[in-house]
């Protein structure tokens, strides 16, 4: 078994810990491309119950054309956001899964998108 091996800091709580997540390759898409991964810790409940608060979200950089349906991290007023991509007869809008965090909506026009999300890991 190839075993993916992805270092970040934990910087949730002021600690700025350096981290190891290790994972089966066998859990990534085909089409991820393994040298633009990184990790990244969520901090929030608007993509719940999808991705959970303190979640660690596997990216791909070199992933940032939009699809319908697809979880992407976008930057925008200084802030990344882990939203869901989502079709309008306006444009493709960024919006929370978590019905409690629905005045979150972002244009595509409005954002940069990041990173697909590929893959999330929680504790329950």
């Amino acid at each position: 078994m190839s075993l993916v091996i992805l270092e970040y800091v934990d910087v949730l709580g002021g600690k700025n810990e350096k981290k190891v997540l290790k994972f089966s390759m066998d859990l990534l898409p085909e089409s991820v491309n393994k040298e633009s991964l990184f990790v990244i810790k969520v901090d929030g409940k608007s993509m719940q119950p999808v991705i959970k608060d303190r979640a660690l979200v596997v990216a791909d950089l070199s992933q940032r054309v939009v699809q319908d349906q697809g979880i992407y991290l976008v930057y925008q007023n200084n802030s990344m956001w882990i939203k869901q991509a989502k079709q309008e007869n306006t444009g493709m809008t960024f919006v929370s899964i978590n019905k409690a965090f629905s005045h979150l909506v972002y244009n595509e026009v409005e954002v940069r998108v990041v990173a697909k999300v590929v893959l999330s890991f929680s504790t329950f």
